[in-house]
């Protein structure tokens, strides 16, 4: 898979709810594909952490930013 379809795929997976639901259920439909490659696989499973190491990014970084904590500990709002 080309470097701009993954991010594309990753953009979309953050920014579109159902379609994350479908890559996670449904992957092949979620790709346009009939059955899954074992490289189909792997990208999946690749997307699928990019988005929850970004999740969590951004989890932490609002957890700061709502309780000013300024690093380390938060106050849990973001996370909840």
């Amino acid at each position: 898979m080309a470097v701009d379809t993954r991010k594309a795929l990753i953009l979309r997976a953050l920014t579109d709810p159902a379609f994350r639901t479908q890559l996670q259920e449904s992957p092949a439909e979620a790709l346009g594909v009939d059955s899954l490659s074992d490289v189909h696989r792997t990208e999946v499973r690749m997307i699928l952490g990019a988005v929850r190491g970004i999740d969590m990014h951004i989890g932490a970084m609002a957890d700061e930013i709502l309780c000013g904590t300024g690093g380390g500990g938060g106050c849990g709002i973001a996370m909840a």
